[in-house]
């Protein structure tokens, strides 16, 4: 059974079928295929696969036009009949025919999936119905007529809702990606989920209408907007009228935009009138043919290939795997991303997961591959992409840093910025599209994705008598869009977390304030906080034990969570969000004289701290240390966006923010050789081992509470060296560094929470071990409900 051949059946089931309906064309084509299978005249199949069509269109044209040659049909039988109406009547119809096959033989090159069924359907009929073989191409003619028919009128409306059935969930539109449509609907009746929006426009084809759906016109700004849970720092979901009046401008002024009111009559006659475009045939366009020789020549290095959607990445990188001669793989966030990619290449592709790849690539097994190709790179961390760097000669990273998927600018400022044999490569023209795109250009000037470019980047003389520090107010950004447009497109070339969520932000969210430096016309920087803090002492105990995690406040949580202080969490703060300089005016005061400024007012208004959050490298903890801010917490994994550690500092304000800050440095410090040796920084380090009151709180808020292994390891450390009990699942993870999953594996246990509860246990008996009477006193307090 192993040598068994299913297409000899085949074969011969249609041949006898010819037989039996004493149908020898058939019969005969079908044994003639079975004696080229079996023999070596198999070789020539490509060769038949490809002209076997033309070759039988051309012998079937002459026997056609052998009646006019041969004279059976004289000249003026060809006159007479233009006017007899059969005549004309089979003019026309012998017009439509050929006209279905040369749309028949497009339909079956392009796409073969429907060969099968055309081959079948017309065997059946030549074998049972005594028909003629020349039905493919017609019955191919009049698939792709229905097809595009069907298209035209009813398209594939991808619809992305949060509510209405057999939707997308705006969550979930990431699964969008590397696939086309025509025609999208984007239901934004009870929230305006940006990303989602840009993701579903994305992969729109020329020619589509998306369809937004909108809440009642004349309300729409007093209703609350449920994506506003997502991005809006206060629990509750806000009413966006800024963010409201902004798109309704846009929506009203933009000749492309038809805009239709319930109760209202809908026209389409307003619409301008388009140049006809014509989509790229599948061959390389010029840029991407002189990026292809660049890539084609490449020895060793990494190529980044960034562009908005619509250029063409993912073909190009299908094009890169067709004609390298070599092997490639693929990595991308999900096996749906690449479709695109696999219509450029008729190779087997071999695709990863970016876990399973890396997982591979640490067991150093010998590879030869030429090319690693990871398609939208943007959506995988900057630290695993890091690490792959390490495996492979050439790598190609296809992006967008439009900023609203996963990693975003950052991908390009940081990762990029870090590799010494990094190219950046860029499209600029659309393929799937035509320049100038109507749907491009309203998301560009509605969600501000043109990057804002200075008027100069060489260095400018900073006037310290005309520059004026002034509070922005969010109203005041609406009634000067020039002036919105300008800080944010600052904020989008300076920093790497800038996405359309943070414009969003910046309209709506509670608790935003702005600051910016301006020097006549000129914007020079901005400053932008966010209020933290202020949480109750029973909610501040819960974050700290791990039971709570209250939206927004993340420098002031994490200081509860992750560090020693619940306090930190009651007292009033702000975080530093952003602050940016333009390039023309950067080192020459003017961050500090942004910060000073605040300070002074939060100062006055009583803040207890100013805080920033950062991925820590030397370069920026020193910018923080000159301007008063004191590390208070390092984490020991690395963020996503920059492909640092997490850090954290703090420029304390009043006299209980001073003493906080003073025993967090102390702690951090006592802490730092654990740090150390999970991230490999250079903190500095002091030694002492003994348990103190911290160690004991931190102990017992994992034990009894379920405060993170991460915030409490160094404590958990220092407790192995005092306690004299086994502890067997925590000690060869901490001592003898095995891995959570070679721990569960050697203890038997069946996953990460499993041995995440051992783990507890075994340090509430090493707590108990040492001090019961004060192990449950401290289980007590941990579980205790601060009203």
């Amino acid at each position: 059974m192993g040598n068994f051949d299913p297409t000899l059946l085949i074969l011969l089931v249609l041949a006898g079928l010819g037989i039996i309906s004493h149908n020898m064309t058939v019969a005969l084509a079908m044994l003639f295929l079975l004696v080229v299978r079996i023999t070596p005249l198999n070789n020539f199949f490509p060769w038949v696969e490809k002209y076997g069509l033309t070759i039988g269109i051309l012998i079937l044209t002459i026997g056609v036009m052998a009646p006019i040659a041969s004279g059976k049909i004289s000249p003026q039988d060809v006159i007479n009949s233009f006017f007899n109406w059969k005549s004309l009547l089979a003019i026309v119809i012998g017009i439509l025919v050929s006209w279905l096959g040369s749309r028949g033989v497009s339909l079956m090159s392009n796409q073969p999936s429907t060969v099968a069924g055309l081959l079948v359907g017309t065997v059946i009929g030549v074998a049972v119905f005594r028909g003629v073989p020349v039905g493919p191409l017609i019955a191919a003619g009049l698939l792709s007529l229905l097809i595009a028919l069907r298209q035209g009128i009813i398209g594939d409306w991808p619809t992305i809702s949060p509510h209405w059935p057999d939707a997308i969930p705006p969550q979930n539109a990431v699964s969008l990606l590397g696939q086309e449509f025509l025609h999208g609907v984007f239901d934004a009746t009870k929230g305006f989920h940006t990303e989602a929006l840009l993701m579903l426009a994305g992969t729109l084809k020329a020619g589509s209408y998306l369809i937004l759906c909108l809440p009642e016109w004349g309300t729409w700004s007093q209703q609350p907007d449920q994506d506003s849970q997502r991005w809006n720092e206060v629990a509750s979901t806000i009413a966006v009228p800024n963010f409201v009046c902004w798109l309704k401008y846009h929506l009203q002024h933009d000749a492309n935009v038809l805009l239709w009111c319930e109760g209202k009559p809908f026209t389409t006659d307003k619409l301008p009138q388009l140049t006809a475009w014509y989509q790229p045939n599948g061959q390389p366009t010029i840029e991407q043919q002189k990026i292809l020789q660049r890539l084609l020549a490449g020895k060793v290095g990494v190529w980044a290939l960034v562009a908005p959607r619509g250029r063409g990445k993912s073909a190009l990188a299908g094009m890169l795997i067709e004609r390298w001669q070599g092997e490639c793989w693929v990595c991308a966030p999900a096996k749906s991303v690449s479709m695109v990619l696999t219509h450029y290449t008729d190779k087997k592709i071999r695709y990863w997961s970016i876990d399973h790849l890396l997982a591979d690539c640490r067991l150093q097994k010998p590879r030869k591959v030429d090319w690693l190709i990871i398609d939208e790179a943007a959506m995988i961390p900057i630290a695993q992409l890091n690490q792959l760097t390490h495996y492979f000669p050439r790598l190609l990273f296809t992006t967008t840093v439009d900023g609203y998927e996963g990693t975003g600018r950052g991908f390009l400022l940081k990762l990029c910025a870090q590799l010494a044999q990094c190219h950046i490569l860029t499209l600029t023209t659309p393929i799937r599209w035509a320049s100038n795109d109507p749907l491009e250009n309203w998301l560009n000037n509605s969600l501000l994705l043109k990057e804002y470019l200075p008027k100069s980047t060489t260095l400018a003389k900073l006037n310290n008598h005309h520059m004026a520090l002034l509070p922005i107010s969010q109203s005041l950004l609406i009634e000067k869009p020039k002036l919105l447009s300008a800080i944010y497109g600052l904020l989008t070339n300076a920093h790497y977390r800038t996405s359309p969520l943070d414009l969003r932000r910046l309209l709506d969210a509670q608790g935003m304030h702005l600051l910016i430096a301006q020097q006549k016309e000129n914007l020079l920087a901005v400053l932008w906080l966010v209020d933290e803090g202020g949480l109750s002492a029973s909610l501040a105990h819960e974050v700290w034990a791990g039971r709570r995690r209250p939206r927004g406040n993340l420098v002031a949580q994490s200081l509860a969570a992750h560090s020693y202080f619940p306090q930190a969490a009651q007292m009033n703060s702000q975080r530093i969000s952003r602050i940016t300089v333009a390039a023309a005016f950067r080192r020459q005061g003017v961050a500090t004289k942004l910060l000073s400024f605040y300070k002074q007012q939060a100062m006055e208004e009583g803040k207890d701290f100013l805080s920033v959050s950062f991925g820590y490298c030397e370069q920026l903890q020193s910018l923080w240390q000159q301007n008063g801010f004191h590390l208070v917490r390092v984490g020991s994994r690395k963020e996503a966006t920059s492909g640092y550690y997490t850090a954290m500092a703090v420029l304390p304000l009043s006299t209980a923010a001073k003493q906080l800050v003073s025993r967090a440095q102390y702690l951090l410090k006592r802490d730092a050789f654990y740090i150390n040796q999970l991230t490999g920084l250079a903190l500095t380090a002091i030694s002492d081992d003994q348990l103190n009151d911290e160690d004991w709180q931190v102990l017992a808020g994992f034990a009894y509470g379920n405060r993170s292994f991460s915030a409490s390891y160094p404590a958990i450390r220092r407790l192995l060296m005092q306690s004299s009990l086994v502890l067997t699942a925590t000690r060869i993870h901490c001592e003898h560094n095995l891995s959570i999953e070679i721990c569960c594996q050697q203890l038997k246990l069946t996953g990460q929470k499993m041995w995440l509860k051992q783990v507890r246990n075994d340090i509430a008996a090493a707590l108990s071990e040492l001090d019961w009477q004060r192990a449950e006193k401290l289980k007590s307090w941990v579980n205790a409900s601060f009203a």
